[in-house]
């Protein structure tokens, strides 16, 4: 593995100029797609004692399990994404292949699909319980064992705050999968990322339509100002200035951009979703390292060399105290959104996890 990850360390991204998709919604549902799936969690108890009345889940799969049900890897979400995100790894030739594994792409709390503030029909907006990224896993591994009936993953994978669901998989559930892949992601939340969130998150309520939480109709001029924020947090300077010509370009890009999220966006779960993250720390408040040392996965690390939004630092604090890790930096301009957009970003993190995968699946047979 020594000389890949050499390559990969050496390897430099190539700029891909034109629109790219940054805080954008997710892909939309397309003809052929695997069919939407369900599992209710019914009423379901949060760390902080609260319940969700009536929750549940929703999926797809891409695959076949295997007979030994050695080859299911969940994959996770970014904030305000769907299971589309991780598009550009699944597929014939990708990272997850579906002719080699049994993927499971899952919809988190709070994103829209799976049960959040804005489709309860029990507790709509503001009314919704507080959940964090640990209820999301605690109601992802309900969805694996109980809803698949799976004891053991091979593989976590998840973008941004997907990893950082991938990364508490590997310390609530040690023994369920062989190993995770946090991309663009942290371990836990810094007073820098929710000093973001809250300033998005600001831009919203200052929108009077917002209402306190209890809008009629979607808050769009906040919701706009707070996705463009968003789209410049998580990109980089040295990207933007390559893309556009100038000035008055990127002023029209930012608006046909904030536009189009402020059209897929409900407020509320926006603000659920990025107080969740706020809320999160592998450690629960104590020793950091310490709790890298605990997981027992093996982990591929892929930070963004120039994220603003989530700086590769924790993921290097990560890759010296995770007993079995591996550190790819994705070398890219692109800042926070230097993993699944333009071409070379695609093909660089693609090529690293299908390597890193090969390697655990071939470990895992000699054993």
């Amino acid at each position: 593995m020594n000389e890949w990850i050499s390559r990969a360390r050496a390897a430099c991204v190539a700029v891909a100029i034109g629109a790219a998709a940054g805080a954008a919604p997710a892909l939309a549902d397309r003809d052929g797609d695997p069919p939407h799936q369900r599992f209710e969690l019914g009423d379901f108890q949060l760390e902080n004692g609260q319940v969700i009345e009536s929750g549940f889940l929703t999926y797809v799969t891409h695959g076949t399990l295997n007979e030994q049900e050695s080859n299911a890897v969940l994959v996770l979400p970014a904030l305000m994404a769907t299971h589309h995100r991780h598009d550009f790894l699944i597929g014939p030739g990708k990272a997850l292949d579906p002719e080699k594994f049994f993927i499971i792409a899952a919809d988190t709390l709070g994103n829209g699909r799976a049960i959040s503030p804005s489709n309860s029909e029990t507790q709509p907006g503001i009314s919704f319980p507080q959940f964090s990224i640990r209820d999301m896993v605690a109601a992802q591994h309900r969805l694996v064992t109980e809803g698949l009936g799976l004891e053991r993953l091979l593989a976590v994978v998840g973008l941004s705050m997907g990893g950082m669901q991938a990364y508490q998989w590997a310390v609530s559930h040690p023994d369920t999968m062989a190993a995770i892949v946090p991309i663009v992601s942290m371990g836990r939340t810094s007073p820098w990322v929710t000093a973001i969130w809250e300033s998005q998150r600001q831009a919203i309520m200052a929108d009077a339509a917002w209402a306190g939480g209890d809008y009629v109709e979607q808050p769009t001029q906040g919701l706009r100002a707070a996705a463009a924020a968003l789209e410049i947090w998580t990109r980089h300077w040295d990207g933007v200035d390559r893309q556009f010509e100038d000035n008055g370009s990127v002023i029209e890009w930012l608006d046909a951009r904030t536009a189009e999220t402020a059209k897929a966006w409900d407020a509320n779960d926006f603000i659920y979703q990025t107080r969740a993250e706020d809320l999160h720390d592998i450690a629960a408040g104590g020793d950091y390292a310490a709790a890298f040392r605990r997981i027992q996965a093996r982990a591929l690390l892929m930070p963004g060399t120039r994220d603003l939004l989530h700086p590769a630092a924790d993921a290097r604090f990560a890759a010296k105290h995770i007993p079995r890790s591996v550190l790819v930096e994705i070398e890219s301009d692109q800042g926070h959104m230097a993993s699944g957009i333009v071409p070379e970003d695609v093909e660089f993190v693609n090529d690293a996890i299908r390597r890193f995968l090969n390697e655990v699946l071939s470990d895992l047979v000699k054993i």
